[in-house]
């Protein structure tokens, strides 16, 4: 056979005729090339290929068994015939667990519905060396324990032994590179460039390299811990080096220590006799200065004698005079006293000749007022009389006809008030009957509170299950007012459960997303809440607008028929919420097509008449799937549904909504008693205002009534008043009339006797006057006489004080002058002892210091003395504290004698560390030379494979007009090591490349763990190439990129066997036939291994091979008993020879 050598294709788009035309010419030109290449009639199986699969009662199959060629083996059939079983059953036959395959995770599930268990046999050619040595495995699966039994050549053995048989024969079924089942060709596009580079590593067989990798890991993690060790070390011995010179720092000072301890020793014993020489000098000038203050204080004492005498006279005539000029003081001030009683004794007659002045006075104007009063009354009086005359006689204010109104209004204002309080009574036993109602509303409220809680668990249910919904909801009971309709909240709030053992069932049925979706009623609504809640607030929450009612949707089966399959009714018939909501739930989940049962069913008839595509029965989801060529046969997919509801578990039951009915009706009465009486009470307070008004009108009455009365009364008091008062008036003019006429007939008498009397107590007063008057000059005489003498004493006692107070300034001086000397003594004869004990004390120092001497230290300090004779005790002092705070500071700088030792033993330890980073700095660059001898060994093989792949992958993308290649993408740790010459470089390598290895710069290229295969594609001529990953590609580019990649493996894959199921989903049909042309021709050469390719369509004229197997599945109930392969391919023939 010729092989057809693949050219690339223009990049240029070109129609659906030219890529067909051109795939004819392809087809042409390998049926041509073709040769029949079973014609020796050999067939050879790699190691490791499969050679036999037998099923039984696995997944859709009661039985069959395929035997696949040993190259490429095309599995072709309609969907739902069972080719990716077949994948399957190579899957879990070969060891793998039902994870890998993305469908069902229990293994149970893949035993044929209606069976207890089934099996899997797979036969594999043996190693090349052994002849008849084929590998048989079973897998017994059991649906009842969800466990498989294992069995290789007959022999049951453990599931552990199988995978080392696979091993050992280079079996990959877990790598995507070697085995891409239909639910896991998206993955391909998801591995990340680490995992695609291992997964290819694995599926050329080069697990060394995987194991080489690993070392460099272990490596690059290693040079890393010791690079961080070398730096450690070289702080370490800086630190060391600079704690050494601070000790040899030490060490001068602990030399300096010793010399300033000696100098201390000498200075201590010469500051005594310093002390001592000055203290003596001290001591004789202390005792001449006392002689000199003894004799002074003698002679100023002897001079204070005369003035004392003198003084003593003075103050004698001093104190004469101030006891005379007392005496006449007290003579002075009893005087004063004496003249102040005569003065007041004057004042006293003066008050006295003026009461008798007014007297007089009164005594001749009391006839004339008497006669002007008695007229003033006369006239008076008769203005009085003449108003009285014109007053009338005021009305009686207690008449008759006013006190019968008056009682009379009294008892219509005791009806009324009565009437009042029996409303009142009325109005209290309606209010307390109100309040009694109202606390029973309250009561029958809090139970359907307690009911509504059910509304509570759900939201904190639904916030739990998804916080973006639980935040939609919340916006929108803030804003409704925003939407013209109602806006239903999430469906498993508005949703309820009318058999709480539904729950279960039903939230299997209805999807999460559709539990927590908003149903608006009108599409002005929808946008609304999408443009607020999804856009701008940025929330991922579901929203559905419905133009579709319940009218519109119909159950398939009546309740008849349901109930005679074993059914309880449909999902919908279980399910209470508002019209649109239930709209949704049919429109979404079909819940009103999905019938339900607590129980089992009639299974088989279900799937006989094809009667539903889902239903629930006995804790478990049928879910039920035809095919859509051929006879269309059937697929059940169980899944058990969960014990307990997740977000309709707190759904209302049949007696908590009786519950609620039966309070909404009580609380309903009682609403209505309560209007009953709240009308009732209206009613009595109308009445009661009537009521008040006609109380109000009697007690205005009252008032009226009263008022006249006090008028009337107020008018009689007037009217009597004014009688009064004529009346009064009259007596008092009448009792001065009388006093006049008395006063006429024989008063006269005795008003001059009066007279006489005033006159004569007049002139007894003036002589009294006359005597005061001459007493107060004679005592004023006296006291200015008393004056003179005391101004004459005061001034002979002022001239004594003076010359007194000379004398006592003089004699202070004296005095101070005495006791300053005498202080002057004090002080000297004080400091002459001071200076006798100090001496004492610096004598007795000397002797101390001195006495425990030896001669040469005696020496010493004389010799010292001597060179120091000129300094005073204090600079020795001086001089003595700075040693002592040198040494002070030695001391708490914490020297000591074993400093030099820390010194020694320090310097042995730096040598130490310097040592050990030696050593680590040899061993760092022994792991960096076996590091790169690693890298060489790993990366160069690397290269060179991924080089090949991407060779054959741009090849082949040229072929079908596009641009792509396969990388090595190298990634780095963010550390940057040294590069080391490597000294072991293999003999072949000439000097150049050695040159170059040395200038080599380094690069941070060593996360060796990270390192990956990126692929790069470009579909277009004018797109650069990106990088293939899950978003940035469409689907069918994606499907060609995973295809391209895995035949650029076919020539290097080490793996006796190949599986891609439905890559071609997706395809256009120029890419199908280039792509098909691709597989032909890699899949089909000698010695690359086995290759199935699973697909449900095929285009017609496609590229065929005689190395190719063809395998059709036909299942279904519609097939044969037998069929002759033989007689159809021959008219096959014939009718190709016909056309030709």
């Amino acid at each position: 056979m010729r092989a057809v050598k693949l050219e690339p294709r223009k990049r240029a788009l070109e129609s659906d005729d030219e890529a067909n035309s051109d795939c004819d010419e392809i087809t042409q030109q390998r049926r041509v090339a073709k040769t029949n290449y079973f014609s020796n009639g050999v067939v050879r199986y790699k190691p490791g290929s499969i050679k036999h699969i037998s099923l039984k009662n696995f997944v859709t199959y009661d039985s069959i068994e395929v035997s696949p060629g040993p190259n490429m083996n095309m599995i072709i059939g309609p969907n739902g015939t069972g080719k990716s079983t077949i994948v399957c059953a190579i899957a879990l036959g070969l060891g793998e667990k039902p994870s890998i395959l993305g469908r069902a995770k229990d293994l149970s599930e893949f035993v044929k519905h209606g069976h207890e268990q089934g099996h899997v046999e797979i036969t594999l050619a043996g190693p090349a060396h052994m002849a008849d040595s084929d590998v048989k495995i079973r897998r017994e699966i059991h649906r009842e324990n969800n466990k498989s039994v294992w069995y290789v050549d007959g022999r049951q053995t453990t599931a552990a032994e199988v995978t080392r048989v696979t091993k050992e024969l280079n079996v990959q079924v877990g790598s995507l590179c070697q085995f891409l089942p239909q639910d896991r060709v998206v993955e391909f596009s998801k591995l990340s460039p680490q995992d695609l580079l291992r997964e290819t590593i694995s599926a050329v067989g080069r697990d060394d390299l995987i194991e080489l990798q690993k070392k460099l890991v272990e490596k690059r993690l290693k040079e890393r811990r010791m690079v961080e060790d070398e730096k450690r070390l070289l702080v370490e011995a800086q630190t060391l080096k600079k704690k050494n010179e601070v000790l040899e720092r030490d060490v001068q000072r602990w030399q300096e220590r010793q010399k300033a301890e000696s100098q201390l020793r000498v200075l201590t014993a010469l500051v005594p006799v310093a002390r001592y020489t000055q203290a003596k000098a001290r001591h004789d000038l202390a005792k001449e200065e006392r002689r000199k203050a003894h004799v002074h204080y003698q002679q100023v004492r002897n001079a204070t004698g005369p003035a004392e005498d003198e003084m003593l006279e003075l103050e004698s005539r001093v104190a004469s005079s101030e006891n005379q000029r007392r005496q006449l003081a007290d003579r002075r001030v009893l005087l004063e006293r004496e003249a102040r009683k005569h003065l007041a004794k004057y004042e006293r007659l003066e008050s006295a000749q003026r009461d008798l002045n007014s007297e007089m006075d009164a005594l001749k104007r009391r006839a004339q007022k008497r006669k002007e009063t008695i007229a003033a009354l006369r006239s008076e009086v008769a203005q009085l009389e003449a108003e009285f005359s014109d007053m009338p006689q005021p009305p009686d204010a207690e008449s008759d006809e006013v006190l019968r109104e008056v009682a009379d209004l009294r008892s219509r204002k005791l009806e009324m008030s009565n009437e009042i309080i029996r409303i009142q009574d009325e109005q209290n036993g309606l209010s307390r009957s109100g309040t009694r109602i109202s606390a029973d509303i309250s009561s029958r409220a809090a139970q359907l509170r307690d009911l509504d809680d059910v509304a509570v668990q759900r939201r904190e249910a639904l916030r739990r299950a998804n916080e973006d919904t639980f935040k939609a909801l919340e916006w929108l009971e803030a804003n409704r007012n925003m939407f013209s309709q109602h806006v239903f909240a999430p469906v498993c709030l508005e949703a309820s459960i009318r058999d709480s053992r539904y729950a279960a069932i039903i939230e299997s049925i209805v999807g999460m997303s559709t539990l927590r979706t908003f149903v608006v009623q009108c599409d002005d609504d929808y946008h609304t809440f999408a443009r607020n809640v999804i856009d701008r607030m940025r929330l991922r929450v579901d929203v559905v607008s419905l133009r579709r009612t319940m009218e519109d949707f119909r159950s398939p089966l009546p309740k008849n028929r349901l109930d005679a399959l074993g059914f309880d009714g449909y999902a919908l018939d279980f399910i209470d919420a508002p019209r649109p909501v239930l709209a949704a739930l049919c429109d979404r989940d079909h819940v009103h097509e999905t019938p339900v049962a607590l129980g089992s069913v009639d299974n088989q008839a279900i799937e006989e008449e094809h009667l539903f595509k889902e239903y629930v029965a006995d804790g478990t989801k049928y879910s039920i799937t035809r095919g859509r060529y051929g006879s269309r046969a059937s697929t059940v997919t169980t899944m058990r549904t969960r014990p307990h509801a997740r977000l309709l578990s707190a759904g209302e039951t049949d007696e908590s909504r009786a519950a609620r009915e039966q309070i909404t009706r009580e609380i309903d009465e009682l609403r209505n008693q309560q209007t009953e009486n709240e009308r009732t009470m209206r009613k009595l307070s109308t009445r009661e205002r009537k009521v008040r008004d006609s109380h109000r009108q009697i007690e205005f009455r009252e008032n009226e009534l009263r008022k006249e009365r006090e008028n009337r009364a107020e008018a009689m008091r007037v009217y009597n008043r004014a009688q009064v008062r004529i009346e009064s008036k009259q007596a008092q003019l009448e009792s001065l009339v009388s006093e006049e006429r008395k006063e006429a007939q024989g008063g006269r008498t005795l008003v001059q006797q009066e007279r006489k009397r005033i006159e004569g107590e007049l002139c007894d007063n003036a002589k009294c006057r006359a005597q005061a008057v001459a007493d107060v000059a004679e005592t004023v005489a006296s006291i200015a006489s008393v004056l003179h003498d005391t101004a004459a004493a005061g001034l002979q006692g002022l001239n004594n004080a003076r010359a007194l107070n000379v004398l006592r300034v003089e004699a202070d001086r004296q005095r101070r002058a005495v006791e300053d000397a005498k202080e002057l003594f004090e002080q000297a004869n004080l400091a002459f002892g001071e200076a006798k004990e100090h001496a004492k004390m610096c004598l007795e120092e000397t002797r101390s210091v001195t006495d425990g001497m030896t001669d040469e230290e005696r020496q010493a300090v004389r010799d010292a003395q001597e060179q120091r004779r000129d300094v005073s005790c204090e600079e020795l002092e001086i001089e003595l504290s700075t040693c002592r705070q040198r040494l002070s500071m030695a001391a708490n700088s914490g020297l000591s004698a074993r400093v030099m030792e820390q010194y020694a033993e320090r310097k042995a330890q730096l040598e130490n560390v310097e040592a050990e980073h030696d050593r680590t700095l040899v061993q760092l660059r022994s792991i960096r030379k076996q590091k790169c001898s690693l890298r060489r060994q790993w990366e160069t093989p690397l290269e060179q494979i991924i080089q090949r792949i991407s060779e054959n992958f741009t090849r082949m993308f040229d072929y079908i007009g596009c641009s792509g290649e396969v990388r090595l993408k190298r990634v780095g740790d963010g550390v940057v090591s040294a590069v080391e010459p490597d000294t072991a470089a293999p003999d072949q390598e000439d000097e150049e490349d050695s040159q170059q290895q040395q200038q080599q710069q380094p690069r941070d290229d060593e996360d060796y763990g990270s390192w990956g295969a990126e692929i790069r594609v470009s579909f277009r001529s004018n797109e650069d190439l990106q990088a293939l990953d899950n978003h940035r590609q469409s689907g069918g580019e994606r499907a060609v990129s995973t295809i391209v990649y895995l035949q650029s493996l076919q020539s290097l894959v080490a793996a006796p066997f190949r599986v891609v199921d439905e890559i071609n989903q997706g395809m256009d049909q120029r890419n199908e036939r280039l792509i098909h042309a691709l597989i032909v021709d890699t899949a089909c050469q000698p010695d690359v291994g086995q290759y199935f390719l699973i697909t449900p369509k095929l285009l017609q004229d496609l590229e065929y091979h005689p190395m190719m197997k063809v395998l059709c599945i036909f299942n279904g109930e519609w097939q044969p008993e037998a069929f002759n392969f033989s007689k159809y391919i021959n008219n096959a023939r014939g009718t190709t020879s016909v056309r030709a």
